[in-house]
């Protein structure tokens, strides 16, 4: 049975922490007109049956043709309306993916959407679409940056449509700027190895690699500074400290810190917020740390000190842990990035609407 397979190959690659972080990625699978999708919220690496959410496909697939409101706000909630409508009546309790509307346009039966920091490194380049055009042709279809939800998969739609009709054959890879990579076939072992190419292929290329060996360790300084933040945080907020000879590396000034001063995908927005705090001393946490939610309206979630490496703060320790995991993809893909022409963030526009996206905003309050 397809949910069997399905389930399979979400733990496998879900269990795998150079694939999934936190609740990142998504899989699907099609029969007899139904999408089994990822519920939202979910975690691959131990997702069962139950997990998915059925849709029915035809529905899914009306959505694409019908007019929506031009507003963010009116045409992003229109659509989830639409969306949940689509939930099979046995359903009525799961939330879908938001990307599911993605899952549904590709004519293969499986699907599987991650965001490695590998593949990352490149779709987070400067260089990325010329370098990805030029190693894999049509092999791949890339997606420029676009609004996530609706707009994205209208987008993909269209350009899936024009690559069919200029090469003959269904889009198999899909390479999303700023996002991550859609893999689609008929078979698990077909996945695996599309997967296995695309990756294989780009660590050939690569000119740098992260060094998260171990440098500073935790003492009375870093003990000082998780009090502090938990202070200010707030009550029954977690403190967790990176010390690892790259986060120190970045941190050795306001201008080595600058290729994370911008997030480079959604999910570092959604767990670790869009711009991390950079402080100089213990001295200046306090100002810098009221000056940050002056001026965003919420708390830093990472605040990086001058030669120390960083901090991940939540209102858990499950979230801060998170963050931290999240911002360690950030510097991974930051390196990554300069063997495709040097790092590529997301822009500010779409910056500010993941921050104000309601599905996003969910989907961080289940992790």
């Amino acid at each position: 049975m397809v949910v069997d397979t399905l389930v399979h190959f979400s733990n496998k690659y879900g269990s795998d922490s150079e694939l999934v972080l936190a609740g990142g990625g998504n899989t699907s699978a099609k029969e007899n007109g139904i999408l089994y999708v990822k519920g939202s919220g979910t975690s691959l690496s131990d997702i069962t049956a139950d997990g998915f959410v059925k849709m029915d496909i035809q529905k899914l697939m009306v959505m694409l043709d019908k007019k929506y409101p031009s507003g963010d706000s009116e045409r992003e909630a229109a659509a989830l309306h639409d969306l949940m409508a689509a939930r099979l009546p046995s359903e009525s309790m799961k939330r879908p993916s938001v990307e599911t509307l993605l899952h549904a346009i590709f004519p293969q039966r499986y699907v599987l959407h991650l965001h490695p920091a590998l593949i990352n490194g490149l779709t987070c380049g400067a260089d990325g679409k010329n370098i990805a055009d030029t190693l894999f042709k049509d092999d791949i279809l890339w997606i420029d940056i676009c609004k996530p939800g609706y707009i994205l998969a209208n987008i993909c739609n269209k350009k899936m449509k024009e690559y069919k009709a200029r090469t003959g054959k269904d889009v198999s890879v899909m390479l999303l700027q700023n996002h991550g990579v859609f893999i689609a076939d008929d078979t698990e072992g077909g996945l695996s190895e599309k997967l296995d190419f695309v990756m294989s292929t780009l660590r050939s290329l690569l000119t740098e690699h992260p060094d998260f060996s171990p440098c500073l360790s935790e003492n009375a300084e870093t003990d000082k500074f998780k009090a502090a933040l938990v202070s200010l945080y707030g009550e029954n907020s977690f403190a967790v400290y990176c010390g690892n000879k790259e986060a120190v590396k970045f941190s050795s000034s306001l201008n080595d810190a600058d290729e994370l001063l911008k997030p480079f995908t959604p999910d570092h927005i959604v767990y670790c917020k869009a711009n991390p705090l950079f402080v100089e001393s213990f001295d200046a946490l306090r100002d810098g740390f009221e000056g940050y939610k002056t001026k965003y309206g919420y708390p830093p979630k990472i605040v990086m000190v001058k030669g120390m490496g960083f901090f991940a703060v939540g209102e858990s320790e499950k979230k801060a842990e998170t963050a931290r995991l999240l911002f360690i993809d950030a510097m991974k893909i930051a390196v990554y990035s300069r063997s495709f022409g040097g790092r590529l963030p997301m822009t500010d526009g779409l910056t500010d609407f993941i921050i104000n996206w309601e599905v996003e905003s969910y989907r961080s309050k289940q992790n």
